[in-house]
């Protein structure tokens, strides 16, 4: 078994850049990446300039001011999850409520069991060429389990699309283009990272909601036929 805590490989800011020590040559492809080129891609200045032209919602604002609006909720969640982390690794308290409410949903997540929790967990594979963070890897060491845990801090995890839209390729053409499936399609591949190329097996991948109020935690599904099938998809695609 490959061990879980592996210092060979780094991410690299900025640029989202995965690089092994060991073999720096290799050119990753992160996860959420990847899963990304079978949905199609959010284009937020066309939909931001949409949305203020059709939706009476934001008949007030600008395309200019919607556009900086996510842009900041993208820094707080990148914030968010930065306080969760520094409290694990040096038990520094958050300030972000999001980030006390992730603290206080672990901690009684660990009394179910005897759990041990790893943070920001690297998993990659070579023969792949595809990488991955995992915000939570958490093992109970009576069943020899573990489990996934994303943390999420959007307003909403929907879990039906807008007009019934759906994937963008044959291969996610029959799923729901929406938060969870989108969620549960990353979690899926890191799953099956760790299963096939660590040697440890999977209970449940989990999604931590924080809204703001609390951390609700949702079972993602898993697609290992449809990471499978992208996995085929990308080596033909080199062979070609």
């Amino acid at each position: 078994m490959r061990n879980i805590i592996d210092e060979n490989i780094t991410l690299e800011e900025p640029g989202h850049k995965y690089v092994l020590e060991t073999d720096p040559s290799i050119e990753f492809q992160s996860v959420t990446e990847l899963i990304g080129n079978y949905f199609e891609p959010f284009d937020k200045h066309a939909i931001a300039e949409k949305l203020v032209a059709t939706n009476p919602k934001y008949m007030d604002t600008t395309a200019e001011a919607l556009i900086a609006k996510w842009d900041a909720a993208r820094d707080h969640g990148t914030k968010v999850h930065s306080e969760i982390e520094l409290y694990l690794n040096k038990s520094i308290v958050p300030d972000e409520p999001k980030a006390r409410d992730a603290i206080e949903w672990l901690k009684k997540y660990q009394m179910k069991s005897e759990i041990d929790i790893y943070t920001e967990i690297k998993v990659y594979s070579k023969e792949l060429k595809i990488a991955g963070s995992i915000d939570i890897l958490a093992h109970d060491k009576r069943t020899d389990l573990y489990e996934i845990v994303d943390w999420k801090t959007s307003k909403s995890i929907d879990t039906v699309s807008f007009k019934g839209k759906t994937g963008s390729h044959p291969i996610t053409q029959h799923l729901m283009d929406c938060k969870f499936v989108t969620y549960s399609m990353q979690l899926s591949f890191y799953r099956y990272l760790l299963e096939t190329y660590y040697g440890i097996k999977i209970r449940n991948q989990l999604i931590g909601h924080l809204d703001g109020e609390q951390c609700k935690s949702y079972v993602g599904d898993y697609y290992k036929n449809e990471i499978v099938e992208i996995i085929h998809d990308q080596q033909n695609r080199r062979k070609s």
